[in-house]
């Protein structure tokens, strides 16, 4: 999550286009959001390690601990895939932009620096 914010701190950034601010925009917020279904994927998958232990004790001999770990694990899997379908474009993008953006860099990019004001030697 941390990543995907540091990339929301060019929210305000001069893009060339209005379409590639909201490029940013709508990338960084799936870059910063997509972890939080990683995060239910992992609480998902505790979840179903110590689910069939304690429903064993409530109800020995009824097939509910399968079919509830069965829609659990279903449940798991699709966040893992809608979290990685989000995050993976959202990365893509971003890509993309910031290598589009040197397309329009501005005049004083390409100024000489005299290294040797700046750089004491001897």
């Amino acid at each position: 999550m941390v990543f995907g914010g540091i990339h929301c701190l060019g929210w305000n950034f001069l893009f060339r286009r209005h379409a590639d601010q909201i490029l940013w925009r709508v990338a960084s917020l799936g870059m910063a959001l997509a972890p939080l279904y990683g995060f239910l994927f992992l609480v998902i998958n505790v979840s179903l390690e110590m689910l069939p232990s304690r429903y064993k004790r409530l109800f020995d001999g009824i097939k509910i601990p399968d079919l509830l770990t069965l829609i659990l694990a279903c449940f798991d899997i699709s966040l893992g895939c809608i979290s990685a379908l989000i995050y993976i474009p959202a990365r893509v993008t971003l890509v993309v932009l910031m290598i589009l953006s040197l397309r329009s860099l501005p005049p004083g990019v390409y100024d000489t620096v005299a290294w040797t004001k700046f750089i004491p030697h001897l």
